[in-house]
């Protein structure tokens, strides 16, 4: 038969103190474990999940518990489950146990406690409009003068207008410093086929290199096609190359200078 050990909490507490009241069982082999579900009577609650602790070849199974009523108060602990490998359940018999707490009262006959005085009778004070009446007619003494001064100085007749930020460039220097030779080709490509797309909307940057190009040797004839489509194709393939040493600042250079001789705008 698997013994059974009960310890409290040391000293004696009073009426809403926790108390943890703690049971020691061996650890059966191939068993674990687990405590029980426990619902006390109204004088007597848990305060929170039990907890299981592992000494050695024993567990301790331990509630926190609190008395809401003096005296002493024998109660039922529920015995711990024991799970087995197979997922069998079975359980160990409850343990009697008497727990004793003080009450939180004064000694002695509580007939003899004399109440407390009664509290002093509070003042109450008037509530006046008189200050916030005095705060608004000295704002309107300050207001008025500054409301008439500002009207008869006008508006301003015009306005400086503030256009829209132009987008920020990307950092290509400190990308190619940073060994990043591929955010460097990529935004180049982005670039180039933006500008040729807002000059030649069929050329679209939806379209892959070569329908670019055939779209703009119909349209921009007078175009250096050939050195542009050198530049797009080594584009390409320095963008989608696995581990390739390009030249990505010399390409993007490349492109700039191209994009200024087809005057595409500011060059990146």
């Amino acid at each position: 038969m698997i013994g059974w050990l009960l310890l409290l909490q040391v000293g004696l507490p009073t009426v809403g103190d926790t108390i943890w009241v703690r049971r020691t069982v061996p650890l059966p082999a191939g068993r674990a474990v687990r405590a029980a579900e426990w619902m006390p009577t109204d004088e007597i609650e848990v305060l929170g999940r039990p907890q299981v602790t592992l000494r050695g070849d024993s567990v301790e199974v331990a509630y926190p518990v609190t008395l809401w009523a003096p005296g002493q108060h024998l109660i039922q602990v529920p015995g711990p489950l024991l799970v087995g490998a197979d997922g069998q359940l079975d359980s160990l018999p409850p343990a009697s146990v008497t727990l004793t707490a003080q009450s939180v009262l004064p000694g002695g006959s509580h007939d003899s406690l004399k109440p407390r005085p009664p509290t002093p009778t509070i003042t109450l004070h008037e509530r006046s409009l008189e200050p916030l009446l005095a705060l608004l007619a000295v704002a309107a003494l300050l207001l008025i003068p500054a409301h008439l001064l500002w009207r008869r100085r006008g508006r301003a007749s015009t306005l400086t207008r503030v256009g829209p930020a132009a987008p920020a460039q990307p950092p290509i220097q400190r990308w190619a410093e940073a060994g990043e030779p591929r955010a460097v080709i990529g935004a180049t490509v982005e670039h180039l086929r933006g500008l040729i797309a807002s000059e030649v909307p069929k050329a679209g940057t939806e379209l892959d290199t070569e329908a670019c190009l055939a779209v703009l040797a119909e349209a921009k004839p007078a175009w250096p096609l050939a050195e542009l489509a050198d530049l797009l194709r080594a584009l390409d393939e320095a963008r989608f190359a696995q581990g390739a040493d390009v030249d990505a600042l010399g390409m993007h250079r490349q492109a700039g200078d191209l994009q200024r001789r087809l005057g595409l705008g500011a060059a990146a």
